[in-house]
């Protein structure tokens, strides 16, 4: 799917820049890759600009997978707001970033 990844280009993999997002296994959090693992701070997503670093971050979603750690990985594409903060293109994956939509005031939703 990464090779499919091109900016600005109509292809079947999402356009780019994208970030990689995944659920926790054990408490079903919404969760992000970083170079370092895996973060629920959506502020520490790492970005992929180019189709390289798409298909690494698509490798360490396969890995997350195998090793019972994450489920249902997938690349969400964004935009990047003017304090570097990677905002979800689509609806649902800002809605997904900023968690559950019951009391927005408490939570890590307040928080983002």
């Amino acid at each position: 799917m990464a090779t499919d990844v091109k900016a600005n280009a109509k292809t079947k993999g999402p356009k780019l820049p994208v970030i990689m997002t995944a659920n926790d296994l054990l408490d079903g959090e919404v969760v992000f890759l970083t170079r370092e693992g895996w973060s629920f701070d959506p502020h520490a997503a790492l970005i992929a600009d180019d189709a390289e670093t798409a298909a690494w971050m698509e490798e360490e979603g396969r890995a997350g997978f195998k090793a019972n750690r994450i489920v249902d990985p997938y690349l969400v594409p964004v935009e990047r707001a003017a304090d570097g903060f990677p905002v979800a293109s689509h609806f649902r994956e800002a809605i997904r970033q900023k968690g559950p939509t019951v009391l927005p005031q408490y939570g890590k939703q307040a928080d983002f």
